[in-house]
């Protein structure tokens, strides 16, 4: 029996929505944080504009006013011979609150990270970074639906 409940509560969390929605979501603005001693500036250009492309080909419009802040933050340390890397894309949009005085605040409305151990440091975090941003375009065309 609790093999069974068990097969059961696994089964349901797969299929569990995640916490956050991207509905209504119109146009954003990528912001680039880079915390890593493997990406120089002309790379990080690079990825931005590979990140704007996709984006793009999803039927997101860049840089409109009042645009969403799509953030991607990329963190690393070295130890000895391998990087530790931690990538992480957020949505970051302007919210007022239901509370009593309705407070206008910042919220992330979007989160996903990836946290590896890897020798080729540049190549597995471009992998990362394109694996994550497909997962939010998918997203993103679900809750278009």
């Amino acid at each position: 029996m609790k093999k069974f409940f068990l097969l059961v509560l696994l089964q349901i969390s797969l299929f569990a929505a995640p916490p956050f929605t991207l509905d209504n979501l119109q146009n954003l603005r990528v912001y680039l944080i880079n915390k890593s001693d493997f990406i120089d500036k002309t790379q990080e250009n690079a990825l931005k504009e590979a990140i704007n492309v996709k984006l793009r080909a999803a039927g997101i419009t860049l840089d409109a006013p009042d645009s969403a802040t799509f953030m991607l933050k990329i963190e690393s340390v070295k130890v000895a011979t391998t990087y530790i890397v931690n990538v992480g894309i957020a949505v970051g949009e302007e919210i007022r609150t239901k509370r009593k005085d309705a407070v206008e605040t910042l919220a992330f409305t979007y989160h996903a990270n990836d946290f590896f151990e890897t020798k080729d440091a540049y190549t597995d975090t471009l992998e990362s970074v394109y694996f994550l941003l497909d997962d939010f375009i998918d997203a993103y065309n679900d809750d278009k639906e």
